[in-house]
């Protein structure tokens, strides 16, 4: 993985895009003529801080090539969004995408930017008359949404939570059907699916999805891969000082190698290898 190091100790990935796409993925970029396998996720699968993501120790263990197409804060929106990231999929050997919140997408109660999912563009007019009393003018981002949501009124906000753990489902199986080839699904996280929170803390990631979710989703994939990491460990990453709580809030390097591991299998066997 090319990298570049800045002052600080820092890890910048140079940046890559892929065909016609807006969206800018962790480099170098990969060979997409040949047989590949495209790995879709958020924050944990482009791995910033993390000298070597998931992607690239699959690809140096099993020899196959793989395409880190992770967005940070990503949803299933921003590749539904992406003519040139379906193609990558509809053309891939086999998919691997990282289950990412049930809070970064569009729904009936508000819409989120198509590229940054993690923005908040505008309430619809069903979440005005829920919620009259609440100022969006203020709110740029889903998480501040959703905790002034819950502070407001926790009630009323479980009519919320309810409309995008269903919206999710239908996004995930859209998202899915855009691979011809075997998918794999990739739960990597501090908490078990089972283990609910309604809190958007990263150690609830991914908030509001629940094992009743996940399992709607396994009939129309390959496999579930479940990966279950410790944050807060920052040994072997890097990050400049004044960004250390960040970097204390994602999965470490030892996450990123038991995700590795898990996968290497399931792929092998998927691609018939």
């Amino acid at each position: 993985m090319k990298t570049e190091t800045i002052p600080g100790g820092a890890l910048r990935p140079t940046p890559c895009s892929y065909g016609l796409s807006k969206l800018s993925f962790r480099g170098p970029r990969r060979p997409t003529d040949g047989r590949y396998i495209a790995f879709l996720g958020g924050s944990e699968t482009f791995g910033r801080y993390i000298p070597k993501p998931f992607p690239d120790l699959i690809e140096t263990a099993i020899g196959e090539v793989c395409v880190n197409l992770g967005n940070q804060s990503a949803g299933p929106d921003v590749f539904l969004h992406d003519t040139a990231i379906q193609s990558l999929c509809h053309d891939a050997a086999a998919v691997v995408i990282q289950i990412p919140c049930a809070t970064n997408l569009s729904n009936p109660f508000y819409k989120v930017h198509p590229r940054r999912n993690d923005r908040f563009i505008a309430p619809t007019e069903k979440l005005v008359a829920l919620y009259p009393e609440l100022d969006f003018a203020e709110i740029s981002f889903t998480g501040h949404l959703i905790t002034r949501l819950r502070a407001v009124d926790d009630q009323r906000f479980i009519v919320v939570r309810d409309q995008l753990c269903k919206t999710w489902v239908r996004r995930m199986q859209a998202l899915i059907a855009k691979s011809t080839g075997p998918t794999f699904l990739l739960w990597l996280a501090a908490r078990a699916p089972q283990d609910t929170s309604a809190g958007i803390h990263p150690s609830n990631h991914p908030a509001f999805v629940t094992r009743a979710m996940v399992e709607a989703l396994r009939p129309y994939v390959s496999d579930v891969i479940e990966v279950i990491a410790k944050r807060g460990d920052t040994r072997g990453m890097n990050f400049p000082p004044l960004e250390a709580l960040a970097a204390q809030g994602m999965l470490g390097v030892d996450a990123h190698e038991a995700a590795a591991k898990a996968l290497r299998t399931p792929l092998l066997y998927g691609l018939g290898t």
